[in-house]
């Protein structure tokens, strides 16, 4: 890495991270300002620290996911017009090194950056998730309530299709008083539905899934003569005493990665991973079909997506910032205006079924921008 790589680098990255900072102070200055008198029930029956970040720290992963192309272009654009503002780059040049040789680093650089984008939507994100669907109001209900039993609307599995209601929600003890289970036709199960006194969730182990344990099961009777139901692809979903012998003859098991917490708050598709979304999707009681491929397509094409950003953005910039600074930068943030408008536009004309398509309708800004993209960068090798 020659001197000026690592020059170009530090001015990169620490563009990067004030753009970042900024942004996010600012949104904290906002939210929590508007917020104010929730917080402050939250520190008093929480403390400060679950105030503030418990709820901030999934919001500043969130951002960072969503907004990682379009800081890396800001980035790149103060850094080169730094450059060129001290006529660095025309004396580059004159040693007989292209443009794309000088601005190598800024692509390496921005290509790591996406890759942690990546890693921290797979992988952090989801733990988060159920943070982040909350909003304010519930957040505090959440953290300032002492009542352990709460009422619950239907809750869906859409992995397998089986249906809970009941009457309350013991988060504490992670239980459902009285709960009533209706599993759908297409399990082909003996029976249609589970009634029991109360069930309670239990970790997966060596043994069995994750799931509820069903106590003092009242319907279906006789549930030690009735077979354990299995899914079309094999998969037991409701264990019964009939062929598991760590059931006694009043319980029954149900397989689910569903626990108390998520019956009241379920993350949005966006927060989830990969794996749990390929799920949801191929789940046979699937919700927002459309949403939810326009979403997983999406997630392939972010990182491809936020490169071609910056492959569209920095020779429009370094064309302008030539000739003049100020329209390099504003012609950088109209690159960003355009191309964010136009991703989501055809995201919504997906989402929404008017691109018949998901997957066209998340591929065409790219098969739009990318070849253009192209085209803009062999003025980088001149």
């Amino acid at each position: 890495m020659t001197i000026v790589d690592r020059y170009l680098l530090s001015v990169f990255l620490k563009t990067f991270l004030i753009c970042f900072a900024s942004f996010f102070g600012l949104f904290l200055v906002i939210d929590g300002t508007g917020n104010a008198d929730e917080i402050a029930a939250i520190a008093e029956a929480d403390g400060l620290s679950s105030a503030i970040f418990d709820r901030y720290y999934p919001q500043c992963a969130a951002r960072f996911n969503e907004l990682a192309g379009v800081f890396i272009l800001v980035a790149a654009i103060f850094s080169i017009s730094l450059l060129q503002r001290n006529r660095e780059v025309t004396a580059i040049e004159a040693a007989g090194i292209n443009k794309l040789r000088i601005f190598k680093v800024v692509f390496v650089a921005a290509a790591v950056i996406i890759a942690l984008t990546v890693l921290s939507r797979e992988v952090l994100i989801p733990r988060v998730g159920d943070c982040l669907t909350m909003d304010w109001q519930e957040w505090t209900e959440w953290k300032t309530s002492s009542k352990d039993s709460r009422t619950f609307n239907e809750k869906i599995d859409y992995k397998t299709g089986v249906i809970f209601s009941g009457a309350s929600l013991l988060l504490k003890q992670n239980k459902i008083v009285a709960p009533e289970v209706r599993i759908p036709g297409e399990l082909e199960s003996e029976f249609q539905k589970i009634k029991a006194e109360f069930a309670e969730f239990e970790v997966a182990d060596s043994d069995r899934p994750a799931g509820f344990r069903f106590h003092k099961v009242s319907y279906p009777k006789q549930l030690n003569e009735v077979n354990s139901v299995k899914s079309k692809k094999g998969e037991t979903i409701i264990f019964t005493p009939t062929d598991s012998d760590w059931l006694y003859n009043n319980q029954c098991f149900l397989a689910t990665e569903i626990n108390t917490k998520k019956m009241l708050f379920s993350a949005d598709a966006k927060y989830k991973s990969t794996p749990e979304l390929i799920g949801e999707l191929k789940a046979p009681k699937r919700r927002k079909a459309n949403e939810l491929a326009v979403e997983l397509h999406s997630r392939f094409l972010k990182p491809v997506m936020d490169f071609t950003l910056l492959l569209f953005g920095l020779p429009l910039v370094i064309r302008k910032l030539e000739n003049n600074v100020v329209s390099g930068v504003l012609g950088g943030f109209g690159v960003i205006v355009l191309f964010l408008l136009l991703e989501m536009t055809c995201r919504s004309l997906g989402v929404n079924d008017v691109i018949r398509s998901p997957a066209l309708s998340v591929w065409l800004p790219l098969m739009i921008l990318f070849p253009v993209s192209l085209i803009f960068m062999r003025d980088l090798t001149r």
